[in-house]
């Protein structure tokens, strides 16, 4: 809290707005010593859940927290999968919002210039039209309407060169003057003055939106159908245990406690761990200990016997 006030006190720090957030989640969420809960938890009844949190754990009722890393892959990829589709919907739906907006701006000359099918031709005048279209799209590089960047010479005075963007823009294309050249659209109070006009090759096409790579888990792999490169790649003595002195079988995480260190003065959690090898079980600090997901389920079932017993001595007062 000291350096808090310190921060706030200072006179040259303007984004205070911007932490506030994040300070008040921060205090909320933290463990207090007293009532050994989170305020969050004792206001709410629930543990807050960050964003990282929320995007990692399935929203479908009866799913926990997974703890196993391949039923968490497979959520997170399929959840990845969700909001491409998304992502890719409502970029198509803005696309097409800008594109009938920039066609409801253009003038009347504007509009008059764009070819369009008029209602009263006959069939042959249709298939001659399609056919126009078609062999103009084929042969032309860029599509009216399409965005371009523009290669240009010419610098800025003071720019080198050699480290100026030459290529400007975007611009949209405005019409196919001829095989090699195009019309582009200048867009107002945009301070470029050339002549719109330009070659085919001073024009670079936008990369628009793609779709991305997506890979699916397979839900039944055989070692015959599996393939890896990496594996492939990896010497044959890769797969032999390493046999490290010391080195033995975590059976189960019996209690835990938390000592005073004499070197640094805080508190260490310990866990009291029941070999296989050995007949009796001994107190290792988590810095020895290399089954995170065991432990992490002991704190988890811990937690919740510790929120029962509270609720039942509340109940019988």
């Amino acid at each position: 809290m000291q350096s808090i006030k310190v921060y706030v006190e200072d006179p040259l720090q303007q984004v205070w707005d911007e932490i506030v957030e994040r300070l008040v989640f921060a205090i909320n969420t933290f463990l207090d010593t007293t009532r050994k809960e989170t305020p969050f938890y004792l206001v709410h009844g629930w543990d807050a859940h960050s964003t990282l949190q929320a995007m990692t754990t399935s929203l479908r009722r009866g799913t926990g927290k997974q703890s196993d890393a391949l039923t968490w892959r497979r959520e997170v990829n399929r959840q990845q999968e969700i909001a491409l589709e998304m992502a890719k919907q409502y970029q198509a739906t803005e696309k097409a919002r800008r594109a009938r907006e920039h066609n409801e701006a253009l003038s009347r000359r504007e509009r008059a210039a764009v070819p369009q099918s008029p209602e009263g031709a006959t069939s042959a005048t249709h298939e001659s039209t399609a056919n126009d279209e078609s062999e103009s799209a084929t042969s032309s590089l860029f599509e009216p309407g399409s965005r371009v960047w523009l290669y240009m010479e010419r610098v800025k005075p003071g720019l080198t060169k050699k480290l100026a963007h030459r290529w400007n823009g975007p611009f949209r294309v405005k019409r196919m003057v001829e095989e090699y050249a195009y019309e582009l659209e200048l867009p107002d109070r945009s301070g470029y003055r050339f002549y719109p006009i330009v070659h085919v090759s001073r024009l670079k096409a936008v990369s628009e939106f793609v779709d991305r790579p997506r890979t699916r888990l397979a839900p039944d792999v055989t070692e015959d159908s599996r393939f890896d490169l990496d594996e492939e790649l990896l010497p044959e003595d890769s797969w032999e245990p390493d046999g490290l002195a010391g080195e033995s079988e975590v059976l189960e995480n019996l209690d835990d406690r938390m000592p005073m260190s004499t070197r640094t003065g805080r508190s260490i959690r310990e866990f009291k761990i029941k070999w296989a090898d050995q007949d009796e079980p001994t107190w290792e600090p988590i810095s020895n200990l290399s089954c995170g997901g065991m432990l992490y389920d002991y704190l988890q079932r811990k937690k919740r016997e510790h929120r029962l017993q509270m609720v039942q001595v509340a109940d019988e007062d």
